[in-house]
């Protein structure tokens, strides 16, 4: 094995933080749950569908979705919707902007003929399963063996079917199997473009943990591929205190904790370690002026979207 691969191999077993006994971790099924919410609101704040959610959380969890359903009439969308951002201290505001900001990033990727989707870390990510756009394209979603089983089973008891063209699961146990041959066995072509999810996880990991995925998937890419992965950036010192503080208590209570942060600097400077250059790197001010309006600028910037492509 060539000392690259090595690295990206033992990288690999960040994941394994997100197993709890073959479920989808807490932070998974609060995502899940706040795109269920924003599925049920009207537009414009409703920018981002996703059916698949609430179809397949546990059943007290997609309740808080049927009760947003309520909310019918555009001035009362709006109350739910700064009544949640502020409660979450805008997360909710977050995670429905990037998840659309994703999205579009798929749908351009697509449009140019790109037929494989990797996610990594796959989740209850319901792409596969909503998205019209992947009915010619493959899927690769990348998981561990149980976590899969515990998803097969949700979608199979909501008899949900995929509106991609195939969805291959890719079961990776992420301390011994190396990312690129396990997605080669399913039949990802390494020279044919291909399109990469990495949202919500590289706050949990060491740069070496980082450096060593991206290495694994530049190594993996055709040119023309490209990959979209969310970041955390530096805060002010009091702030970055206060959540590294909270992550070590969310380490304590749910085993998810938060390792740090990186610059846009350093994400460039990974990805090109890995032959992957910066396409796009947008926040939440660019998201909200796209897809609400200019009010919601100055929101929290939780996370920043990178596009890194395979040159």
């Amino acid at each position: 094995m060539h000392p690259r691969d090595a690295r990206a191999q033992a990288s690999c077993s960040w994941y394994l933080r997100y197993v709890h006994d073959g479920r989808p971790s807490i932070t998974s099924m609060g995502v899940a749950t706040i795109r269920a919410l924003y599925t049920e609101l009207p537009e414009p704040v409703g920018v981002a569908r996703d059916p698949i959610a609430g179809a397949i959380l546990p059943r007290p969890l997609s309740f808080a979705a049927r009760l947003a359903s309520r909310a019918s009439s555009e001035r009362s969308a709006e109350r739910v919707h700064h009544a949640l951002g502020l409660a979450s201290l805008g997360m909710t505001y977050h995670v429905a902007l990037r998840t659309r900001a994703i999205d579009d990033a798929l749908r351009d990727a697509l449009s140019r003929g790109v037929r494989q989707l990797v996610v990594l870390g796959a989740g209850l990510d319901g792409r596969a399963y909503r998205m019209d756009e992947l009915a010619g394209a493959a899927v690769f979603e990348v998981d561990h063996p149980s976590t899969q089983r515990d998803k097969r089973a949700r979608l199979r008891g909501a008899r949900i079917e995929p509106r991609a063209r195939e969805v291959r699961l890719v079961s990776v146990d992420f301390e011994r199997d190396e990312l690129g041959a396990s997605l080669a066995r399913e039949g990802f072509s390494a020279d044919e473009p291909s399109f990469w999810i990495w949202e919500g996880v590289t706050v949990y990991l060491t740069r070496a943990a980082i450096a060593g995925t991206l290495s694994a998937v530049g190594a993996a890419s055709a040119p023309g591929s490209r990959i979209a992965l969310t970041y955390v950036p530096p805060r002010e010192p009091w702030l970055e205190r206060a959540l590294l503080a909270g992550g070590r208590v969310l380490a304590r209570v749910i085993g998810e904790p938060i390792r740090g942060f990186v610059t846009p600097e350093e994400v460039a400077a990974l990805g090109r370690e890995a032959g992957l250059f910066v396409s796009s790197d947008e926040g939440a001010d660019e998201w909200s002026r796209r897809y609400w309006s200019s009010e919601y600028e100055g929101i929290f910037e939780w996370e920043r979207l990178v596009i890194l492509e395979r040159r």
